[in-house]
């Protein structure tokens, strides 16, 4: 649920709540397919991460709407790929 919708709020569209990352690996089976970000276009906690790390270093799609991206806190993280995996390893524990 976006925030516009939530609150009737016309200057909340396109804001939406960040859920907690708390069992944010645990499915109902093996072969079910998680999806990670606002639209679900990353399908793995690597992935992710790795674009919380990347997105400002590497090519990725533009986003749905620029106002939303985060420019202080993420994008050029400076992570080796070792880091990554700690941290996807520690998101599933």
């Amino acid at each position: 649920t976006s925030a516009h919708e939530a609150t009737g709020n016309s200057s909340d569209r396109w804001l939406y709540r960040v859920p907690t990352l708390r069992n944010v690996d645990l499915r109902p089976d093996a072969a079910f397919v998680k999806a990670y970000g606002h639209n679900g276009y990353f399908k793995s906690l690597a992935a992710i991460v790795h674009f919380y790390n990347t997105r400002d270093t590497e090519v990725w799609p533009e986003p749905e709407v620029s106002v939303n991206v985060n420019t202080a806190e993420l994008g050029n993280l400076g992570l080796s790929p070792e880091q990554e995996t700690a941290i996807v390893a520690f998101l599933r524990t």
